[in-house]
């Protein structure tokens, strides 16, 4: 694919990322919900991580600078690494995210277990095999989906219990969790035939690009939108 288009691709995810994240800081700033205020951590950690990476593709240039060539022949080379922590930060805090919206104890260490065992299985794999600088941890996306569809079925058999869920549709964490299971739903399938991904398989590269545009878009203005409709409601 043109490198020019997939900059260009990257700053609307920034773009939406960053809607979605002042929409939960403003949200938050009204209500001072603490237990949103950790979603919203996670969303500007999402557009601190999607701006460092893109030296990535600064790194496809050939500048004639000693600091440039020596970071571009060093592990950093590729954004990769980023990547690898951003995943083990995003799992943790949607996990803290949805154990301090639940009430029961079972569903708080199931939660807690599922974070355990992700943490394990990736410091496991990273400390034996010295990949950390090279791929990402194996079958993430689809352990992150899992991950999670347990976290999001857990809070809305909560919310199915609770007095709230008749007054589901004010509560920003109900269209955050809509949003995220839609997401990794969708994209899961994509990225199971990330082998396909190769510069000849130009219609798939094109699909692959778009699709996970829309998502993207559709995920991070759908969590702008729970924020602001949220807010709108609960002042009436």
């Amino acid at each position: 694919m043109n490198e020019l288009l997939v900059v260009d691709l990257n700053n609307i995810y920034i773009i939406v990322e960053i809607i979605a994240a002042i929409s939960g800081s403003y949200y938050i700033s009204k209500t001072n919900n603490a237990v949103v205020k950790i979603f919203v951590y996670y969303l500007w950690i999402t557009v601190f991580v999607e701006i460092i990476a893109f030296y990535g593709f600064l790194l496809l240039n050939n500048y004639d600078y000693s600091w440039y060539i020596t970071l571009k022949n060093s592990v950093f080379c590729s954004n990769i690494w980023l990547y690898n922590i951003y995943e083990f930060l995003a799992i943790g805090l949607i996990g803290l995210f949805y154990a301090n919206l639940m009430t029961s104890r079972v569903f708080k260490n199931i939660i807690r277990v599922i974070f355990i065992t992700y943490t394990l299985f990736a410091f496991g794999f990273f400390t034996f095999t010295d990949a950390f600088f090279v791929k990402s941890l194996p079958y993430s996306f689809i352990m992150g989906t899992a991950s999670i569809c347990v976290y999001v079925i857990l809070y809305f058999i909560e919310l199915m219990r609770s007095d709230e869920l008749l007054n589901f549709y004010k509560l920003p964490s109900f269209y955050i969790s809509i949003a995220l299971l839609i997401s990794y739903l969708c994209c899961t399938p994509v990225y199971i035939f990330d082998s396909y991904f190769y510069a000849m398989n130009t219609k798939y590269v094109e699909f692959r690009w778009k699709f996970l545009l829309f998502i993207n878009i559709f995920t991070y203005l759908c969590f702008a939108f729970g924020f602001w409709y949220s807010l709108k409601k609960s002042k009436q």
